[in-house]
């Protein structure tokens, strides 16, 4: 029997390209910088999962941003949410803008304090891709700009708010909500089997949103076992067909349950997970050390799907900010510590400038 098989033709779907990394077909998240910190893109087939900050502001727009880029690309849409209206959700999608308007950055005459700064971060390379727009795969939104309602008409899209009914006759779950929209899923996915070739017609891509699952209205007697459950169905329905699946967790109030190790077991049934921390509420908040920031993103987990070895990021010290009309994540650049004003004008004296016994004209901590 021979060892060689032929290669099958790469899938052709209008947003998506093959990985520079594994050769396997991408799609967009929506938001150009977080494609970038994962390797371009997130693969046909998987499951991207969300930690929610504290107050959802911020996962929020990242779900804004998967819709808008399905939206734009002519994606088959299905939205699930029980906490917010999923119409409402859709009319709130921000609009696409050419990449050449984009803001750039000014350059203006630098003061010297601002130059002995600049200095330090000159090779250090941006995450932000507004620079690098050869290399973006999907599109640039404007947050401040809402979808008209023409363009909303025109896609395929489908919602479920919880009052949709169980399809199947089976009884999966404690909860039947989980079954409703599992259910719902499985009949808008059906025309996007893996198998399903019809001819003369472009093969396209359905986007999958569920909106902060496991929230205070999923709970019940067998939540964590249902959540599970659900998660393991869903992951295998994405990989049969041509979907890509976005999912926001409120895991920070998965403590408060009695079910440890719940959300563990949970990133270990998705493919992709990062946390959002914001710092509303926090110390960090008020720290001059974090002003340029809204959060800080943890890279928690990356699969290596159809690979040998995962996706690398160049780095893990990753924060962001939410402007007026962009989300952007960058690397985490904290100030130097060069010294703070004495109150007369001057600068304080520097550590480093006390590690001598001998001060050169300024008195040593270290003298008796």
């Amino acid at each position: 029997m021979s060892n060689f098989f032929k290669r099958q033709p790469a899938v052709s779907i209008k947003g998506s390209r093959a990985s520079l990394h594994s050769g396997q077909p991408i799609v967009s998240s929506g938001n150009p910088s977080l494609d970038h910190v994962f390797g371009g893109g997130f693969p046909i087939g998987s499951v991207i999962a969300i930690e929610e900050d504290k107050f959802a502001n911020y996962s929020r727009v990242l779900t804004k941003y998967f819709l808008a880029e399905g939206i734009v690309n002519d994606h088959a849409i299905f939205l699930a949410s029980l906490e917010e209206d999923p119409m409402e959700m859709m009319k709130k999608l921000p609009t696409p803008v050419d990449p050449s308007e984009q803001e750039k950055p000014t350059k203006d005459k630098q003061t010297p304090e601002e130059m002995r700064i600049a200095f330090r971060y000159n090779n250090l390379s941006m995450v932000d891709l507004e620079q690098k727009p050869s290399t973006q795969l999907g599109h640039f939104f404007d947050l401040s700009k809402q979808i008209s309602e023409s363009e909303l008409k025109k896609a395929d899209m489908a919602i479920w708010d919880g009052r949709q009914t169980t399809i199947s006759d089976g009884r999966n779950f404690s909860n039947d909500k989980f079954q409703s929209l599992l259910d719902s899923i499985l009949e808008k996915a059906k025309p996007f089997h893996v198998d399903n070739k019809a001819e003369g017609k472009e093969r396209n891509l359905l986007r999958i949103c569920l909106n902060s699952i496991g929230s205070p209205l999923w709970y019940d007697t067998n939540f964590a076992q249902d959540l599970l459950r659900f998660l393991t169905l869903l992951k295998a329905i994405v990989r049969q067909h041509l979907c890509t699946c976005l999912i926001t967790l409120p895991t920070h109030l998965f403590q408060h349950l009695d079910q440890p190790g719940l959300q563990e077991r949970l990133i270990n049934l998705t493919d992709y997970c990062i946390g959002l921390e914001s710092f509303a509420g926090s110390e960090k908040e008020t720290n001059p050390m974090f002003k340029e920031y809204h959060g800080l993103l943890n890279v928690v987990k990356i699969s290596a799907m159809n690979s040998l070895a995962a996706f690398v990021p160049e780095t893990l010290d990753l924060a962001f900010k939410l402007r007026r009309r962009k989300f952007v994540i960058e690397k985490l650049h904290l100030p130097p510590e060069l010294g703070e004003d004495d109150g007369q004008g001057g600068k304080s004296e520097r550590l480093i400038q006390t590690m001598s016994c001998s001060g050169g004209g300024v008195k040593s901590k270290l003298e008796f």
